[in-house]
């Protein structure tokens, strides 16, 4: 029952304290570190609710009888170690964190990934019947005076920009749309959005999962902007970004100038100084933390139980 409550805890504390992160400004400095420590507490929240489940099993699933006297002892002295409930509410408790999470969540994940590749098909359906391929730049151009410019993520993924936008554009800033674009496909960024989504989907009044989403969006878009000034200067890509601030893309796409585009221009325009090592090294051991820490607990007791001498072979 220790190792339970301790799990829940856990679950508790970073579901409470997660969506503080929203207000640190190391993950605008760091974007990749930021989408990784977000994913990492989300996950790690309901992996945590998941594992206090299975430690409320434990008893339940204890081997006897017919395995010999050795893994007998050995299965009674893991489920003393956990110490879990014999009451049927701690059971049902356990049924229900271990079981129907895991099963409500993949549920979700089915029907997000399922929308998701929906959305693209149809998506890729309408774009052929609009658009010409630029073999030069690698993109498909939409006959449309409106500036936009977008990609759509998945096996197939294309970059699509309008003729208004090829129109409008200076060399310097379509190379460094393209580049963001570019980056986003390579980087599959549309899957760090889309488990973010699943968790948001699954349990909606959680609000982690809300700000873990808008988060994610958020950094995802730095990301590529950092990808892009590689290529070209950073004043090219803030004017580029600002030319297309007034676009409208698909749902199923992500856009170039659709997300946080107010910060990615001040970013760009006044960048702040690059993290500093020792700094990167502890949020990167703190974001780990959030994932390792949830499996100590849960298989500190087996592995005390495994090390036993009630679990020792002669």
């Amino acid at each position: 029952m220790i190792a339970s409550l301790t799990l829940l805890c856990v679950a508790a504390a970073i579901v409470t304290m997660g969506p503080r992160l929203h207000a640190a400004s190391w993950t605008r400095q760091a974007p990749r570190l930021g989408i990784f420590t977000w994913q990492a507490m989300t996950v790690s929240a309901v992996v945590t609710v998941v594992l206090a489940g299975v430690t409320l099993l434990i008893p339940m699933t204890a081997l006897a009888g017919d395995l010999g006297a050795i893994v007998h002892a050995c299965a009674v002295s893991v489920a003393t170690a956990y110490g879990s409930s014999v009451f049927l509410p701690g059971k049902l408790l356990g049924a229900l964190l271990a079981g129907v999470v895991p099963a409500w969540v993949t549920v979700c994940g089915a029907r997000v990934l399922m929308s998701s590749w929906w959305s693209r098909r149809q998506l890729h359906r309408s774009l052929s019947l609009v658009t010409e391929p630029d073999a030069a730049l690698g993109v498909v151009v939409i006959d449309a005076t409106a500036p936009a410019a977008f990609c759509v993520p998945g096996r197939t993924g294309q970059i699509v920009i309008t003729q208004g936008a090829l129109d409008c554009l200076s060399p310097p800033e379509l190379e460094g749309v393209l580049a963001h674009e570019l980056a986003h496909l390579r980087g599959r960024h549309n899957a760090a959005v889309a488990l973010s989504q699943i968790l948001a989907q699954a349990f909606p009044r959680v609000r982690l999962f809300k700000v873990a989403t808008q988060e994610t969006r958020e950094l995802i878009e730095l990301l590529a902007d950092d990808a892009a000034v590689r290529r070209v200067d950073r004043v090219s890509l803030a004017s580029a970004i600002v030319s297309l601030a007034e676009m409208k893309a698909p749902r199923a796409a992500m856009a170039m100038a659709q997300d946080a585009a107010a910060l990615r221009v001040s970013r760009l325009l006044e960048p702040g100084p690059p993290m500093e090592p020792w700094r990167y090294r502890i949020a990167a051991s703190g974001a780990l933390a959030v994932v390792v820490v949830p499996l100590l607990i849960a298989g500190y007791p087996a592995l005390c139980a495994a090390i036993s001498d009630l679990c020792n072979i002669p």
